[in-house]
């Protein structure tokens, strides 16, 4: 029983990382053309709040929504995903190596990696 909600609570922090990682690409392109929060909200029927919430990925957004953002923003469905994988093994991969950050204890070295991590990107 333990093992079965370890699981479901590792399925959720997945699902909130990929929904961080579709709401900051939202938020990209929503500043790319230059709209406002508020700008986006209109054009879709929302709220500024929802629309922040979407790019804060506290809320998720459904297919119909997607669907109609992309079609709002002239993307592709495609847009959202990672040129090298899905968004959902993205959002794995930055679910993992926060939890790897997290677990060292010296502060040098989180530091260190913080650093090398800003000279990547």
């Amino acid at each position: 029983m333990k093992r079965a909600r370890s699981r479901k609570r590792g399925r959720r922090q997945l699902d909130r990382a990929l929904d961080q990682r579709i709401g900051a690409l939202l938020k990209q392109r929503r500043v790319q053309l230059g709209w406002s929060q508020q700008g986006l909200g209109t054009k879709l029927g929302l709220t500024f709040q929802q629309v922040q919430k979407y790019e804060k990925g506290d809320n998720q957004l459904s297919v119909a929504r997607l669907l109609q953002v992309c079609d709002t923003l002239e993307v592709g469905v495609a847009y959202f995903l990672d040129a090298n994988s899905t968004p959902l093994e993205a959002a794995r991969i930055d679910y993992e190596t926060t939890r790897a950050i997290n677990r060292i204890r010296n502060d040098r070295v989180k530091s260190a990696i913080l650093h090398l991590a800003r000279q990547c990107a």
